[in-house]
């Protein structure tokens, strides 16, 4: 039986989790938060305490894989005067409470239970602000957001409908004549078409395996990427995206004015990658493109170090799909990108990398992935720290993309999907324990010197 990709859950920010009562919907999300994301989630329910409590119990107690589950969620109940309040203060008033502990939480997944349930009959108009107020308050805070919504809730063809255009997965759990509980995955992030998932137990764990043995179905088109350099708003941003788009699938395109932009989006891009200053002619022409091409996505990267929350909300207001300060991080805008593009490009190689163990056995190995990562254009940087005091012994990496070899006086790494300046930090790490540590070299891929330069130095 083959297995399922999960890198389109994985990348997807938004999901809605539907079935009918005692699907499996919550055993479902527990699945998710325990065996695949395995990180914190903050769960906001109507449901009263001690039966939500129960379900907890119940769970946990049935499923060793989720034994842990307590220590994952945080739980927030609505208050027993919540209805009151939503008709006294409006639904704007409720996202903005919601803002605030968002903002404020260190939970990285956002868990909407019994979504239909936060909204009375007569206030369905209210429910598409709120939806797509609440998907953007998470994507700002760069957290997942999942809703699980009955779909016998009178309000779930309204959710349903909205989720359609902004929403990046649908799942539907449905049971069979043998209480099998079987996922239809609605791939609109990717445009990707799955084969019917089946969510068993198998030797007492929770597992997801396909239905029948079919393969996934997938149509790729070549996308037209424009790359237009208004300002110097990153020092290298436009060399990053020629190395990874350096694909048969990816058409790459040039500009380095507004006037050279204008007359570049005549070829309708896919995508418009712009590194801009926040000015009011820059932002005036996103506007005006935007409104001619509705269906390219825009990605802009901003000449400034932080941008405040209202400020992105005005961007976006212009017509840019993503916004991001230029001290940006090599995931956040690789998993934009792949969301613009609408395809795993980048997901897809990483995944396809010769698999090694974290610590290697000797230098020809570590140079030979960096090898392999430079061929499938995977972005990455290698550095080579020096301690004349020596380095002891090191077990195991803190990040499941670095890899090091060792050796008594070096230290070999090479750090996946990292740019150089996050390589310091890495480096942090170690100086705790070697004081005199420094580098003596740093590579990228997009340096204009080859990698052995940098190794065998």
């Amino acid at each position: 039986m083959q297995k399922y990709d999960f890198s389109s859950l994985h990348d997807a920010h938004s999901l809605i989790v539907s079935g009918g009562a005692k699907s499996g919907k919550m055993t479902f999300l527990f699945y998710l938060l325990t065996n695949f994301y395995k990180q914190k989630a903050a769960v906001f329910t109507p449901q009263e305490s001690f039966v939500f409590d129960k379900k907890i119990k119940t769970l946990s107690d049935g499923f060793e894989q989720f034994g842990d589950i307590k220590n994952i969620i945080d739980i927030y109940y609505f208050r027993d005067d919540f209805a009151k309040m939503k008709q006294q203060y409006g639904y704007p008033f409720l996202l903005k409470e919601f803002e605030k502990i968002i903002t404020q939480s260190d939970e990285d997944i956002i868990v909407l239970h019994r979504f239909g349930e936060y909204f009375d009959f007569q206030d369905r108009h209210e429910i598409s602000g709120f939806y797509k107020g609440i998907v953007r308050l998470a994507n700002i805070n760069d957290k997942k957001i999942i809703f699980l919504v009955n779909n016998k809730n009178e309000n779930f063809r309204y959710i349903h409908d909205i989720a359609e255009d902004i929403t990046d997965m649908l799942i539907e759990i449905s049971k069979n004549e043998k209480n099998e509980r079987l996922l239809n995955l609605m791939d609109i992030l990717y445009h990707k078409e799955y084969p019917l998932l089946k969510f068993s137990i198998n030797d007492g764990n929770l597992v997801l395996q396909y239905k029948d043995e079919t393969k996934e179905i997938t149509q790729q088109k070549e996308k037209k990427i424009l790359i237009a350099e208004l300002d110097k708003a990153h020092d290298n941003m436009r060399q990053i995206c020629s190395y990874i788009f350096d694909k048969p699938n990816f058409t790459l395109k040039y500009a380095d004015s507004l006037q050279g932009m204008l007359q570049e989006i005549f070829i309708k891009p896919d995508v418009i990658i712009v590194l801009m200053k926040r000015e009011q002619q820059n932002m005036d022409t996103i506007k005006a493109i935007k409104m001619n091409l509705p269906d390219t996505s825009i990605v802009s990267i901003l000449d400034q170090e932080f941008i405040r929350t209202e400020d992105i909300h005005e961007i976006v207001g212009y017509g840019c799909d993503e916004v991001f300060a230029n001290n940006l991080k090599f995931d956040s805008v690789v998993l934009a990108l792949q969301k613009a593009t609408r395809t795993l490009f980048y997901t897809q190689m990483l995944n396809s990398l010769t698999k090694h163990k974290n610590i290697m056995k000797s230098l020809d190995e570590l140079k030979g992935l960096a090898l392999e990562c430079v061929e499938k254009s995977i972005f990455f940087t290698a550095f080579v720290l020096q301690s004349d005091s020596g380095f002891a012994p090191i077990k195991e990496t803190s990040r499941k993309t670095d890899y090091i070899y060792l050796e008594k006086n070096k230290l070999y790494c090479l750090a996946l999907n990292t740019m150089p300046k996050d390589a310091y930090i890495i480096a942090d790490k170690f100086k705790k324990q070697n004081p005199d540590l420094y580098f003596r070299c740093i590579w990228e891929p997009i340096n204009s010197a080859v990698i052995e330069e940098c190794l065998d130095g």
